[in-house]
């Protein structure tokens, strides 16, 4: 990766870009690791569960990289550390995704019992916040042609507001999931449970570590 330091030199955000598109890699797979899941494809699951692992790995290796060629005297038009600090929490996505793959491949799990639409909705809900923030990272190269000035802003700015208002109906959404699901335990096996209860506490954390990448991004522009 020695190109990285150039891409710096021309914009601090061609790599973050970069970094980016890694963490969608891992993103674009949940939904269909979910439906592998639900549906009971042991083959399709583990398929997926290697791809992600694969693009965790890329993205987390760009990521000690991004942090190695950027030495603390080079000018970037932000904060260093903000851009370092969205660089962290964007990599956090992929590590989440990670995580949800991972814990679901421990054992064979069934849905719980009437959840199945459930799940894969409030799945979609987190992916919606994902899907804001991935958006507003893909207006930063014409931000940076334009000085950080222009409409441009005002469109980071207003994603970043949509992705706010979407995590938050995904943390009712989680809570009300959750609720059902501890509504079964009589029903399901301890394990299962603890599992499920884990995995979709990680689907959560998806959309705070979207949302979050919002607000530094934010932070970026605005100081």
């Amino acid at each position: 990766m020695t190109h990285i330091l150039d891409m710096f030199r021309a914009s601090p955000f061609e790599p973050l870009y970069t970094h980016r598109l890694r963490v969608r890699e891992c993103t674009d797979l949940v939904r269909p690791l979910f439906l592998a899941i639900l549906d009971g494809h042991e083959d399709t699951q583990e398929d997926i569960t290697k791809r992600i692992i694969a693009a965790e790995r890329q993205a987390d290796l760009l990521k000690v990289e991004v942090r190695r060629v950027m030495p603390k005297g080079i000018f970037l038009p932000v904060n260093r550390e903000d851009l370092l600090r969205y660089l962290k929490i964007q990599d956090d996505l992929a590590d989440a995704v990670q995580d949800i793959a991972v814990l679901a491949s421990f054992k064979k799990l069934t849905p719980p019992a009437g959840l199945r639409d459930d799940i894969l909705a409030y799945v979609d809900t987190v992916l919606n916040v994902c899907q804001l923030a991935d958006e507003s990272t893909n207006h930063l190269k014409p931000l940076v042609e334009k000085g950080f000035k222009g409409d441009n802003v005002q469109k980071v700015l207003e994603l970043v507001e949509k992705a706010e208002l979407a995590e938050t109906a995904a943390d009712h959404e989680g809570l009300m999931i959750a609720r059902k699901l501890f509504s079964m335990e009589e029903q399901m096996k301890a394990t299962d449970l603890l599992l499920w209860s884990k995995i979709l506490d990680k689907v959560g954390r998806l959309a705070d570590y979207a949302e979050k990448t919002g607000e530094w991004l934010r932070n970026m522009l605005q100081s």
